[in-house]
């Protein structure tokens, strides 16, 4: 009998002498990403989260949680009602600006009221309104339940948060294969060869690469939050934690938690009011640059120069056309 082999795990141990670990531990769990708005007088409100879950389909209940110490937790707490906005892969600013610490998140943001007077964000994938069915304290969160009264679904792909960073939803590289060798060509013309669509090649370009990268930065004992931040310090300027989330593209407690890990480890530093990287950083730093690039030229070793160029050129023609207008 062949007895698998016992995976040794990156981290393990007791949640409570560790939460930031704990939590990277629950961020291998993915979830969308919503906004939860309501009033507090005539003022708007609004809160990223993505503790939101589907409880009934009769009657229609969902439920999200909010921690006791957020700014918006007074409102919240006492309003009859809420919208929960699902967000949109193009809607990475909305998260970051009510996950974060201005006072007026709505300044400049074309919100209007829905069904039941909640504020509904612009262009979101989907909108559930609710009024409150119950609400329970849960540790250090208050856990809301909801009646949807009124749901709005729109086209588009959802947002996704998953390890500490922004993500999207992709066929597993196992149907895409699949779909290729559906779509290969037959006939006596066709023997032998295998026709894939570029957008398939280029998907099963990257996930290769995204899981060959994720493999270096495990060697170092860092995860993508961390990669991510300790790149986007790599200037000689000092830098807010807003700042780096805005740049690094990761939400803000990930971000908050990378910076925490990383200067216990020694690489990062606060000086004037930022964060900079220490002579270990940018030591590390440059170590996983090179690295990069070894992979990336032993990937691309023998293969002719005009091609790489010609691959280059259509890239940043397709990324082109791909990016919304600014």
């Amino acid at each position: 009998m062949h007895t698998p082999p016992v995976m040794e795990p990156l981290e393990s141990g007791d949640p409570l002498l560790d939460q930031r670990a704990l939590r990277r531990c629950l961020g291998q769990f993915p979830t969308g990403v919503t906004v939860m708005t309501t009033r507090h007088g005539e003022r708007p409100v609004g809160v990223t989260a993505n503790s939101f879950a589907s409880v009934s389909m009769s009657p229609p209940l969902v439920l999200w949680s909010i921690g006791l110490d957020s700014r918006s937790y007074a409102a919240f707490a006492s309003a009859p009602q809420f919208n929960i906005n699902i967000l949109s892969t193009d809607q990475i600013d909305l998260s970051q600006r009510f996950a974060g610490r201005d006072e007026d998140k709505f300044a400049g943001v074309p919100w209007h009221p829905g069904k039941l007077g909640e504020p509904v964000l612009p262009a979101v994938l989907a909108c559930l309104e609710c009024t409150v069915e119950a609400r329970h304290r849960g540790g250090d969160h208050m856990i809301l339940i909801g009646r949807v009264r009124h749901y709005a679904r729109n086209a588009g792909h959802p947002l996704l948060y998953a390890q500490g960073r922004y993500a999207m939803a992709e066929d597993h590289p196992q149907l895409v294969t699949s779909a290729a060798q559906g779509a290969a060509p037959s006939g006596p013309s066709a023997a032998g060869q295998q026709t894939v669509r570029l957008t398939t090649a280029l998907s099963l370009v990257g996930i290769q690469l995204s899981s060959a990268f994720d493999e270096l930065r495990t060697r170092e004992g860092l995860d993508l939050p961390q990669g991510r931040v300790l790149s986007t310090l790599r200037g000689s300027e000092p830098l807010s934690s807003d700042e780096i989330a805005e740049q690094a593209y990761v939400a803000r407690q990930a971000t908050d938690d990378a910076l925490a890990s990383l200067q216990e480890r020694h690489y990062v530093v606060r000086r004037d009011g930022g964060y900079m990287l220490t002579d270990d950083g940018r030591a590390l730093l440059k170590t996983m640059t090179e690295r990069f690039g070894s992979l990336e030229g032993s990937l691309l070793e023998g293969l002719a120069q005009p091609k790489l160029a010609a691959a280059r050129e259509l890239l940043q023609a397709l990324l082109s056309r791909l990016r919304p207008a600014q």
